[in-house]
């Protein structure tokens, strides 16, 4: 089946190039898309963006100078944060504010503690190349390694992810080290208290069995796909955001943002889905009773690609775990440390969240510390091997 796209999701893909500085081939890469089809996108919005091509990534001079008070903002708070961490040391000797330096280089900017601890750079670099022992050397690169990981994980990820991240590139450490040297440069893993928003289940639309009936074990991709909706906070008002989940691989494979709860929300979002993977015969869909997924219109899609409907049981969180996990993990890892000014803002952080990161590099304990994207592409390269052998098999 030829994947077709919506404006909206075509729009988000661009910006990431344009705006954040992305390659297209990264940014292909993160959503799970072509090459040349990102790249079409983007000539398509050159072209058409001074004809009144929706979502022009061209900001108005308004928008730059607020971007520019932005950034100075950020500047200063940056340069707060380095004195508050650094107020034992602003009179002592170079050496030791060089090794405080050196031991920040991956929270704050170099050039900025320099500035704002009053030593040179040069002699920080010069500091650098003096010969140092071997146990320290391997320390410092250690904690080089475990810095770079936790940054990877936008500071979600704690000392066993970390570790697992770790020994799955080369580099075998235990658990033990890597928590007592997270300890020492004082890095931890964000925390913020989950909530869980609900649906409204009190309706007179047709309720349908529990067919999932907590088996979150699949053996295949498209097995069992399972759908909630969440609120997110902002200046503007209530943004919510319906999602689908393949159960195989945790992959986020269908998403839509809107001020409305409504069967057309839910719709949108598994209309993606089925562009995303397109559905297998016997394929079960998972929600809760809420009356946008128990809509007639939401079951004619289902019916129409031959999906089978499931559903919660009344009052039983449990039922719906993993998706409703997805949205704690979210909010926890990204939208209770944000303050969103407009929806747009939020729709723009979500997305880039999901494709860019929980999709694309967010390792799960469940799927053997892979990503969903990693762990999926493996079934594949699996299935295929097997193929490969079964056909030579049959040949000899």
């Amino acid at each position: 089946m030829r994947k077709t796209f919506d404006k909206e999701f075509k729009l988000e893909a661009v910006r990431m190039v344009k705006e954040d500085g992305k390659k297209v081939a990264e940014v292909a890469r993160e959503l799970d898309l072509a090459e040349q089809t990102l790249h079409n996108w983007v000539t398509k919005f050159n072209k058409e963006q001074e004809a009144g091509f929706v979502g022009s990534g061209n900001l108005k001079p308004a928008d730059q100078q607020a971007r520019e008070f932005q950034k100075r903002i950020r500047d200063l708070e940056e340069e707060n944060a380095i004195l508050k961490k650094a107020n034992g040391h602003l009179r002592k000797k170079p050496e030791i504010i060089y090794h405080f330096i050196e031991q920040h280089q991956h929270e704050f900017r170099v050039a900025k503690m320099c500035d704002v601890l009053v030593v040179s750079k040069s002699g920080y670099y010069e500091w650098k190349k003096r010969p140092k022992s071997q146990q320290k050397i391997r320390k410092e690169k250690l904690t080089a390694q475990i810095k770079r990981e936790y940054l990877d994980s936008r500071k979600n990820y704690g000392s066993p992810k970390i570790t697992k991240q770790l020994n799955k590139k080369g580099t075998k450490v235990s658990q033990k080290t890597v928590t007592r040297i997270m300890k020492e440069n004082n890095i931890r893993s964000k925390t913020v208290k989950k909530y869980k928003a609900t649906t409204n289940s009190k309706h007179h639309l047709p309720i349908y069995p529990n067919l999932l009936r907590q088996q979150f074990k699949v053996n295949h991709p498209g097995e069992v796909w399972v759908g909630d909706i969440t609120y997110i906070w902002t200046k503007e008002g209530w943004l919510y955001l319906a999602s689908i989940m393949d159960l195989y691989s945790r992959r986020i494979i269908g998403w839509a943002m809107s001020d409305r709860m409504t069967k057309e929300l839910v719709i949108t979002a598994l209309k993606r889905a089925v562009t995303t993977q397109r559905p297998k015969p016997g394929l079960i869909h998972h929600s809760d009773r809420g009356s946008q997924y128990a809509s007639k219109d939401y079951q004619q899609v289902l019916r129409q690609y031959g999906i089978f409907t499931s559903m919660s049981r009344k009052g039983n969180c449990y039922d719906n775990a993993c998706i409703e996990s997805f949205h704690g993990v979210i909010k926890k890892e990204l939208i209770f440390h944000e303050n969103y000014h407009t929806l747009n803002q939020a729709k723009r952080s979500i997305f880039e969240y999901i494709v860019s990161f929980y999709n694309y590099k967010r390792i799960h304990s469940t799927i053997n510390y892979h990503s969903p994207l990693e762990f999926e592409k493996l079934y594949y390269a699996r299935y295929i091997a097997k193929e490969l052998l079964r056909n030579t098999t049959r040949s000899s």
